[in-house]
């Protein structure tokens, strides 16, 4: 079990890592606007925004998006190296790591209407669906050889 749980806790990993990754790539290197500009505005409403606010806002996601980038490098090494080799610990911290992530990402899109909940919900589902199985593999009373 802890073996199945540790690889969809990577999958977790490795979706947040391409999403943050593809959305910084557009928006640093191809110079595009923030994604959920489109999600939340009217192609209307945004040609009406102050430059200076679609510009903070595509800072806004350049920050998010680089922290995602790195956390879903550190929580996979984390995984592969600590959670996989059966250490509580990595446990523990992968639990309120991605667990906080997760809770802020629908606090985070409350206010917009709850733009990307798709993704909110698939990224929870793999992050419970791992989560337990790991804990249930890692804390479950071992039995005794009669």
């Amino acid at each position: 079990m802890l073996k199945r749980g540790s690889t969809i806790l990577s999958i977790w990993s490795g979706i947040n890592f391409l999403l943050a990754a593809s959305i910084l790539t557009s928006v640093v290197v191809f110079n595009a606007d923030s994604p959920i500009l489109l999600l939340v505005f009217e192609r209307s409403e945004i040609a009406s925004l102050d430059a200076r606010v679609i510009e903070s806002l595509n800072a806004l996601t350049i920050l998010y998006n680089s922290c995602s980038v790195v956390l879903s490098v550190l929580v996979w090494l984390l995984i592969r190296k600590s959670l996989i080799a059966g250490q509580q610990w990595s446990f523990w911290a992968l639990l309120f790591v991605i667990g906080f992530v997760e809770v802020m990402a629908f606090i985070a899109s409350a206010p917009i209407g709850n733009a990307r909940w798709q993704v909110n919900v698939v990224q929870s589902v793999l992050y419970v669906v791992g989560i337990g199985l790991s804990g249930c593999s890692l804390f479950r009373p071992k039995r005794q050889a009669l």
